[in-house]
């Protein structure tokens, strides 16, 4: 049992990682990099939105650019936390951490709140939201007794 414990800081660390990839894919991309997202809010593709309403997809284009940065940034600073001072069992790690599950809530919500395209399928920010965040907490759970024990 020790030993998962001692390993289950990569279960968050891979969360890091596909957040910072997610987030580079945005920047790189930007609208285009999840088309699933313009379906679920509007009930179009990038490339309808971009023919249909040319300035409502370069606003589009340009805060999913912006929030890749930021998704990327977050990423970072979430597996510097975790590779040093989580992985050395400080405390106040531990409790930073948890912002994570709280904000992988957050993502789905914000979608429920706005409103989606009935006839579309979910965004995939609301499948993986919760996803993140029930696997962040359950290692945040699970590995509280090494943190404890320091």
């Amino acid at each position: 049992m020790r030993a998962v414990q001692q390993r289950a800081w990569w279960a968050l660390a891979v969360i890091a990682v596909m957040l910072v990839v997610f987030g580079t894919s945005d920047v790189v991309m930007g609208a285009e990099a999840d088309p699933g997202i313009s379906l679920a809010v509007s009930g179009m593709s990038p490339a309808t939105l971009a023919t249909e309403q040319p300035d409502a997809y370069r606003m589009f284009d340009f805060v999913t650019r912006s929030q890749g940065i930021l998704l990327t940034v977050f990423g970072l600073l979430l597996l510097i936390v975790i590779a040093i001072p989580y992985r050395a069992a400080r405390p106040w790690a531990w409790r930073a951490l948890w912002l994570l599950p709280a904000w992988a809530i957050t993502v789905p919500c914000l979608f429920a709140a706005f409103g989606t395209v009935p006839a579309q399928p979910p965004a995939p920010p609301m499948i993986s939201g919760p996803i993140v965040a029930v696997v962040s907490a359950a290692t945040l759970i699970f590995d509280r007794g090494r943190i404890r024990d320091r």
